[in-house]
């Protein structure tokens, strides 16, 4: 690596590595479990980065995520719509990881009781 170069991670690539994580492509929060957390590689999951020049911002982050998430299931029902692309499949020509077709979801108001 020459002086001045940049280097980059491919974390996506990483973070779906079936060597590194079982059915990567498959929605499992489980993986993530207190039980299950020693299963991970150290290095192999990284969505904020690791090390000293992690992001400073990470736990408030998913502290953030997880309240908006609690008020949005507490207030809607979250189901697919009829633009739901199932399975879900990544656009190749997108820069950003997003599905192909784009992300749609119908929200209905739960009731009070």
């Amino acid at each position: 690596i020459r002086k001045g170069e940049a280097v980059a991670i491919p974390v996506w690539a990483i973070h779906r590595n079936p060597k590194y994580h079982p059915n990567p492509d498959n929605f499992d929060p489980e993986r993530f479990s207190e039980e299950n957390k020693h299963k991970i590689q150290p290095y192999t999951y990284m969505p904020f980065g690791l090390g000293p020049r992690n992001c400073i911002g990470s736990r408030f982050a998913l502290c953030e995520v997880k309240v908006v998430l609690y008020q949005l299931l507490n207030s809607f029902e979250v189901s697919p719509s009829n633009q739901t692309t199932i399975p879900a499949k990544l656009d190749p020509h997108s820069l950003l990881i997003s599905i192909k077709g784009g992300h749609w979801a119908r929200f209905n108001t739960r009731k009070t009781v």
